[in-house]
């Protein structure tokens, strides 16, 4: 079942994120920070739960983009626990991203995928995105 994410679903989305993520998340900082998204309308945070347990997780904010004139989806998140990644879950996540970011006003849905998750760019490109940007990070320090 697939639905909106809510507060008592911090813990499991947490793990789901943790168990993909090249890094060792804070859990403090990652609860305030979905608490806020929780509470902020551009955000739209959705999750997949199968006989009581949370099994995916989506993320999309939905903002206007100065340069493009138009408002666009972002997807942030969109992780699936590794014992249901052949199934439709993605599929379904991001059928619900893309629902919400319609509902949201979005011309246009976007993402950004790690170089090295081929097996996700495959996924994105054939459900309809193309390559059309670079991004740059750079670590700064506080």
């Amino acid at each position: 079942m697939l639905r909106y994410a809510t507060y008592a679903d911090l813990s499991a989305v947490f793990d789901l994120i943790q168990a993909s993520a090249s890094n060792e998340l804070q859990k403090t900082m990652f609860a305030r920070t979905y608490v806020d998204q929780l509470n902020q309308e551009r955000h739209k945070l959705g999750v997949y739960e199968l006989d009581g347990e949370v099994i995916g997780f989506v993320n999309i904010r939905c903002t206007w983009q100065l340069h493009l004139g138009t408002r666009v989806g972002e997807l942030k998140e969109l992780v699936v626990a590794q014992g249901h990644r052949d199934g439709t879950v993605r599929d379904e996540l991001l059928q619900w991203a893309e629902d919400r970011a319609r509902e949201a006003g979005c011309e246009s849905i976007a993402v950004t995928s790690r170089l090295g998750h081929t097996e996700s760019h495959e996924f994105y490109e054939s459900n309809g995105f193309t390559k059309s940007h670079y991004r740059f990070d750079k670590a700064i320090e506080l």
